[in-house]
């Protein structure tokens, strides 16, 4: 299996393209032009890397009753989220198991599910309820829960901190041990109370790997973000590391300030050092989050197209009263609009980086040994998780 997927990827980036992702990086480095501009790539990253991974899908928050359904993209799969009668969060293909008919196009409250093509019925379970006239004129066959005629086809999902994340193949390690990296950092916080209050979106035409190289890497700050440098200068900063599949970083700023852990109710117990601590971390393949004292900021992206990626902002804060008191509003947009200014900064500049991987005169990166290691060893880290079927 390994070999036959070895051979795709030195049909689509050839021996030379290999090569150059792994070398060094005093020299041109990273995957090649192609990666970033093939359609064929960009099926092999859905197969065998985002198929076979814990992937984010949606805030729990997002299905905020029984009944509340929704879609979501993964893996260039169309997915459903339900959260059930029971209150019990569900994944399925985002097909009626009649003639292959799309079921929900947008977000939803519903007893059950109907396709509207022939009106099959299936529950929030995902069991097939029943069928009109399939049999003959004027039959209606109603099928009890759990004899699987034609359910919809599951799909593996928990829910860890108010996220919900998906495995399409089913065969991915457990959620917790897959996030183990990252939990072994924060032991020092205390997730429960914490609650989410929106979302934004963005369409970028940029590839979803150049928009993690930028999340991982800090050297483009001085130039790019000017709120960002004054509230963490270059002198306290540093690369950052790769924890088997999870990218790890953080700083100690000297003082906090708005949007970044001044103005909203801090997570319970933080000595004064924790308090001034910016922590971010990137769980491949899509998962991003960023925790300062009053926050717990999640980025995720989906690959669109191989010049297009949906990303996505969560922002969670700390406690109902955060969440919910008109005297924290303020707080709340100042927290929102912040990382939306930074994530404008970054967007012109993602999609100029696309732009210029069809130059086929760009023949790899010239990076940074002082900042852009773990960006260099990220190509690296996507060859060997395609090869491995699974997180490497």
């Amino acid at each position: 299996m390994t070999q036959d997927v070895r051979k795709k990827i030195v049909d689509l980036i050839g021996e030379g393209g290999l090569a150059q992702t792994f070398a060094p990086i005093e020299a041109p480095s990273g995957l090649p032009n192609a990666a970033y501009l093939s359609e064929e790539w960009l099926a092999l990253e859905h197969e065998q890397l985002f198929c076979r991974s814990w992937v984010f899908a949606a805030a729990e928050a997002e299905l905020d009753q029984p009944g509340a359904i929704r879609p979501a993209l993964v893996a260039g799969k169309s997915i459903v989220l339900v959260r059930d009668a029971s209150g019990d969060i569900r994944a399925f293909h985002n097909f009626c198991r009649h003639r292959g008919t799309r079921l929900v196009m947008e977000p939803c409250v519903a007893k059950t599910i109907t396709c509207p093509y022939h009106a099959w019925v299936y529950r929030l379970d995902g069991s097939l309820k029943s069928r009109a006239h399939f049999m003959g004129a004027n039959q209606l066959e109603t099928f009890a829960e759990g004899e699987d005629r034609f359910d919809l086809l599951p799909i593996r999902c928990e829910v860890w901190n108010g996220c919900i994340f998906v495995n399409i193949s089913g065969d991915a390690p457990p959620l917790l041990d897959w996030l183990s990296p990252m939990l072994t950092r924060l032991k020092q916080f205390d997730f429960s109370p914490i609650r989410w209050i929106a979302k934004k979106s963005y369409r970028i035409k940029s590839n979803w790997k150049l928009v993690l190289e930028n999340y991982m890497e800090g050297y483009h700050v001085f130039a790019a973000h000017p709120r960002l440098i004054a509230h963490a200068p270059m002198d306290i900063r540093w690369s950052g590391e790769w924890m088997e599949h999870v990218f790890y970083n953080d700083y100690v700023v000297p003082e906090l300030t708005k949007g970044r852990g001044d103005g909203l109710p801090q997570y319970p117990n933080l000595s004064e050092f924790e308090q001034r601590r910016g922590v971010w971390f990137a769980c491949m393949p899509n998962f991003a989050v960023e925790i300062y004292a009053d926050q717990f900021v999640v980025l995720a992206t989906w690959p669109i197209a191989p010049g297009e990626t949906l990303e996505e902002l969560h922002f969670f804060v700390i406690g109902d009263e955060a969440a919910e008191d008109p005297k924290h509003e303020e707080g709340r947009q100042e927290l929102i609009n912040m990382w939306h200014e930074l994530n404008l900064e970054d967007v012109e500049i993602l999609e100029r980086l696309q732009l210029g991987r069809k130059s086929p005169e760009f023949a790899g990166s010239n990076m940074s040994p002082a900042w852009e290691v773990p960006a260099h060893e990220l190509s690296q880290k996507i060859i060997n998780m395609i090869l491995q079927d699974g997180t490497g």
